[in-house]
């Protein structure tokens, strides 16, 4: 089943680690949680002073496919999909 974007819930540096931006998404029943690492944002759209948030909303779409894609293949791990540099390849 795949997951779709969830407008709900706006993307944010996330506040444990400032490293990554946090994202949600759903499957029809419940949120997915879901994160990219700002680093990864960077290397695959961006550059070093891209801001992360303009980043992924210029990215949105190819990140919540890659995200879809992860969710349908390995599902949910440690209760999120983290999307990494192999996860664009």
């Amino acid at each position: 089943m795949p997951i779709v974007g969830y407008p709900g819930w706006p993307p944010v540096i996330d506040a444990n680690t400032r490293e990554h931006v946090r994202f949600s998404m759903s499957d029809g029943r419940r949120l997915v949680p879901c994160r990219i690492s700002i680093g990864t944002l960077r290397d695959c759209f961006g550059d070093e002073n891209s801001e992360p948030i303009d980043l992924f909303e210029s990215c949105q779409t190819e990140i919540e496919d890659a995200a879809s894609r992860k969710y349908a293949g390995v599902g949910i791990s440690n209760g999120l999909i983290e999307l990494d540099e192999k996860d664009f390849n």
